[in-house]
């Protein structure tokens, strides 16, 4: 039992164990590389290494409020789901296809590199490349650094990205895409994103055609 295991442990574990499930709370996924701005290096993450010590112990706890941790030893992500499909956050447009692009960027990127590491290194200018290369557009919007902060802000508030350097308010932020990106688009919605894309841009091949028999 969960009681029964908790009170067992010294109080610095019992406050220690509190800290780490509010963090779990907060952004969603934990992951066990993170980048150290001290050191400008990957590094073990602790949470996540705590998480993995007492797992079971924090599964128990959370199942009494609906919730759901699951462990990808390969990915070195924690990711935390609800039963119910309640307490989820509702991103924009413009974060949900920044989501997306970074998804087809991660997944490329890696199959293609030897590297051990699985977060993936770019920078904004390299990202907003990628989203015009393959017809990902803000609907109404230019496509530019700046206007693309509050999305990364909050995706990296989520352990979604890491930043390393630069500044969100003057669009030039270098940073990784960690691997949670796995568990924050999954596999059906990138294939709808993916359809809807190819429907717009035909669309737009389409009307490209007629104006220039229009214009001949």
């Amino acid at each position: 039992m969960f009681n029964e295991d908790f009170v067992k442990m010294p109080p610095s574990e019992q406050n220690e164990f509190s800290s780490v499930v509010n963090t779990l709370l907060l952004k969603g996924f934990v992951v066990r590389d993170i980048f150290d701005p001290k050191e400008k290096l990957m590094r073990t993450n602790e949470t996540y290494r705590y998480i993995e010590r007492h797992f079971d112990l924090i599964q128990d706890y959370l199942k009494f409020s609906g919730w759901n941790i699951e462990k990808d030893v390969i990915l070195g992500v924690i990711a935390l789901s609800n039963f119910y499909s309640e307490n989820r956050i509702r991103m924009d447009r413009e974060t949900s296809l920044i989501i997306f692009a970074l998804r087809l960027i991660y997944e490329n990127e890696k199959n293609e590199s030897n590297s051990s590491t699985q977060a993936i290194y770019i920078t904004t200018p390299g990202l907003i490349k990628t989203m015009l290369d393959d017809g990902i557009v803000m609907p109404g919007k230019r496509l530019y650094g700046r206007g693309i902060a509050k999305s990364l802000r909050f995706l990296n508030n989520h352990n979604i990205i890491a930043k390393v350097s630069g500044s969100y308010d003057e669009g030039n932020v270098s940073f990784y895409i960690l691997p949670s990106i796995v568990y924050a688009l999954d596999n059906d919605k990138i294939v709808a994103m993916s359809n809807a894309l190819d429907e717009l841009n035909k669309q737009k091949d389409r009307q490209g055609g007629l104006l220039n028999e229009t214009l001949n």
